[in-house]
């Protein structure tokens, strides 16, 4: 199957990537109907229409704030410009890449492999196998995937963020176990890496270029004594860092078929 490519030539897996990842740290809505259209739509009037026939405002899509746009969540996204597109090439890279690798950010599992195959009729389809002894919770064997995966996701991320208004943090000691090594690892490599810094007594801090980005918390810890704790912003960073500069995964993800 050929490369899905945007108008502006950027390669699908790309955009979804890096629009995501706005998703991410707090943009709910971070789809732009207005550029991504044309991949399914023969004109902005005809996708226009269908949105504000089809679509709930407020949830699968906003207008955007200069007037001339709609915004859409990852479901609005879903159902909007994935389900939309008729020749079926863009859902399996859809689910099975971009999709399936940034859910497991949230230790979402992932209970479908997606194909486009060819039915009895000789006409292109859909199929979505259930994996690892999944049952689906409908009969609807090209919805039900999409829809549980993309609800799960968005109540996630929106947890996720009541957990940093409400001051969460997770310990070093947490986020290393995550990644399968002991936290004198992952201190190690944020220091090689420049991110904290020695102080006395083994104790550390963040290095100055990163003090200002909210990433971490003076708490107790379960010696009764300070400790610093990284802040949901911290552990996406830190997430950030060791996947895409370090080539360490989460053990969850590695597990993942």
């Amino acid at each position: 199957m050929n490369e899905i490519s945007l108008p502006s030539g950027e390669g699908f897996a790309e955009y979804y990537t890096r629009i995501f990842e706005r998703f991410l740290n707090g943009d709910l809505f971070p789809f732009s109907l207005k550029e991504i259209f044309s991949l399914v739509y023969s004109s902005w009037e005809e996708a226009e229409e269908e949105l504000l026939e089809n679509g709930a405002e407020g949830f699968s899509y906003v207008k955007s704030p200069d007037g001339d746009d709609y915004l859409m969540c990852p479901e609005g996204f879903t159902i909007h410009i994935v389900m939309k597109d008729r020749s079926l090439e863009m859902l399996p890279p859809y689910c099975n890449t971009m999709y399936k690798r940034l859910m497991t950010i949230f230790d979402i599992p992932v209970h479908y492999e997606t194909k486009r195959v060819k039915g009895d009729n000789g006409r292109m389809k859909i199929v979505q196998e259930p994996v690892n002894g999944y049952q689906p919770k409908t009969n609807d064997p090209v919805h039900c995937g999409l829809m549980e995966a993309s609800g799960a996701l968005v109540a996630k991320v929106e947890f996720d963020h009541f957990l940093q208004d409400a001051g969460f943090t997770r310990s070093t000691a947490e986020i290393a176990e995550k990644f399968g090594m002991p936290e004198e690892g992952l201190l190690c490599i944020l220091k090689q890496n420049g991110i904290i810094v020695e102080k006395n007594d083994d104790d550390w801090e963040l290095a100055e270029n990163y003090k200002d980005g909210g990433y971490t918390l003076t708490k107790t810890g379960q010696d009764g004594k300070p400790e610093i704790q990284w802040t949901h912003d911290g552990v996406y960073y830190i997430w950030l860092h060791l996947t895409k500069d370090c080539g360490i995964r989460l053990c969850c993800e590695r597990q993942q078929p």
